[in-house]
């Protein structure tokens, strides 16, 4: 079994050096400070992670249903969120007030097994694009807006399966928002006809994760296509793409490239979404140079006691 500490900090780390690279020697200077315990597990009948290298004065806080609150500052890199395990082809909905300032990401995010992939369908960022080391394979339209999609290989580093060679995914959504719906299985098709092969699912989480930044996050998470549909853009405007973290996947932030999803949903067309529909609901997926092909309560560790 992989620790939670030791995975999840390989995925902030990756997340780190990727969205600042100017900042490698920052980890040496890092002080400890007070804040909520790394722990992942159940909560409300979602499954939950909270990672921090406690570098940053964070605090976590589980609510109730699908809830979660982050609030940090002072430098680090800290990573939590809400969702199930094991992942699947689903419609995630979400709402809530996402305000970075700086490097910082929200997404939905998880790992996969057979092959081994780490994925991110991101939906909002603050200053720094995670996907721009890694190679553009397409664009996906889905849930009102376009996403960028993007292949690259991690070597050798941490994942929820130890220190591995594995693939990551992205799916980077050009309009920013905090407050829609995912229909994931858009995404995991459209990966599948760029020959983003996915496998077996491990977790799944709607994920917040920032980086020698500061800001907060009050979202809340569901399954099922939320009633007021997918909302605009939201207070985080950056440069690019972000991604999210969670707590049992490993990523290493002392490494350049980027980290990629997985999904252990294979589907056939990028234009068939996991619910079924079809062509005429206007999700397309085009390859690059194809244009005109259709294409409140604290934390309660319990038995979840982090891993040492």
């Amino acid at each position: 079994m992989v620790h939670f500490t030791s995975v999840f900090a390989g995925l902030s780390l990756v997340a780190g050096s990727l969205a600042a690279p100017s900042k490698e020697g920052l980890f040496s200077k890092i002080t400890k400070r007070a804040g909520t315990p790394n722990s992942s597990g159940t909560n409300n009948g979602f499954y939950y992670s909270w990672w921090s290298d406690g570098g940053a004065d964070a605090t976590y806080t589980n609510g109730e249903g699908g809830s979660y609150s982050m609030e940090w500052k002072d430098g680090g890199n800290v990573v939590g969120g809400k969702g199930w395990s094991p992942g699947k082809a689903r419609t995630i909905s979400y709402e809530g007030e996402y305000k970075p300032n700086g490097n910082s990401y929200l997404s939905v995010y998880g790992w996969t097994r057979n092959p081994l992939v780490e994925y991110y369908i991101v939906e909002s960022f603050g200053t720094y694009n995670p996907s721009s080391g890694a190679t553009k394979k397409g664009t996906v339209e889905a849930d009102g807006s376009t996403y960028d999609i993007f292949e690259t290989t991690r070597t050798n580093a941490p994942s929820i399966d130890g220190t591995q060679t594995f693939q990551q995914y992205w799916s980077v959504r050009q309009q920013h928002r905090s407050t829609g719906s995912v229909d994931t299985g858009l995404h995991f098709d459209a990966w599948e006809k760029a020959g983003m092969k996915l496998g077996t699912h491990d977790y799944q989480i709607l994920a917040t994760e920032g980086y020698f930044s500061s800001g907060s996050s009050h979202m809340t998470v569901s399954e099922g296509a939320s009633s007021g549909g997918s909302t605009g853009g939201d207070a985080s405007q950056g440069g690019d793409a972000s991604q999210g973290g969670d707590a049992s996947q490993g990523g290493n932030g002392q490494q350049g490239d980027t980290q990629q999803p997985g999904n252990g949903q294979q589907g056939g067309d990028a234009s068939q979404g996991a619910n079924g529909q079809q062509g005429g609901n206007g999700n397309s997926f085009q390859q690059p140079g194809s244009e005109n092909q259709p294409q409140q309560q604290e934390i309660d560790t319990g038995a979840n006691e982090p891993c040492q």
